[in-house]
């Protein structure tokens, strides 16, 4: 039975929408191929160990009222959150942020694949009248392709924004419980 009062179990609510979301956008990198980027991951993983690790202090800090527990947490979140804005360039853009028919299979060309193509004057040719129809494209059928609305660019902003609500809120529930 928690302890905690109602700022504490709001700021727990609070992170696990964050993790929930973060989760998200790592099933969704891993899915389409973002571990071969091999710089990415110590940083995907130290960012979500960090905030892992902060939230079972949380958790200990709701349920045993250990105010110990509650700074460690901060003092997990603090280098966490710093991690997490720099994964922000893993997501710049989003992964799979054009529609599926637009972009290769991963998303990204890689750059040996475009030196290989300027080096042959076939393929070079192939990727210019590529690159002509598709910018030179009819407007309806570019409406086409964009329309509704295209939410995915909300995935990363709100695990931000909720990150930083998260960090604000356990930093007013630590203070207010001493």
């Amino acid at each position: 039975m928690p302890t905690g009062n109602a700022l504490d179990v709001v700021t727990l609510v609070s992170w696990l929408a964050t993790e929930a979301l973060g989760a998200f956008m790592v099933r969704s990198w891993l899915a389409r191929g973002g571990a071969r980027a091999a710089m990415s991951v110590p940083v995907l993983v130290g960012h979500a160990g960090l905030n892992l690790a902060g939230l079972v202090c949380w958790i200990v800090f709701v349920i045993a009222a250990a105010k110990p527990a509650a700074w460690l947490a901060l003092a997990l979140l603090a280098p966490a959150i710093g991690l997490g804005v720099s994964t922000v360039t893993i997501w710049t853009p989003y992964p799979g942020d054009t529609p599926e028919a637009e972009a290769p299979s991963s998303g990204v060309v890689p750059d040996s694949a475009i030196k290989r193509a300027l080096d042959d004057e076939e393929l070079a040719s192939q990727l210019v009248d590529e690159l002509l129809a598709r910018n030179l494209a009819q407007p309806a059928e570019r409406a086409e392709r964009k329309s509704g609305w295209y939410l995915r660019p909300l995935v990363p902003a709100s695990h931000g924004v909720l990150a930083i609500a998260t960090f604000a809120l356990a930093v007013i529930s630590a203070v207010s419980a001493g």
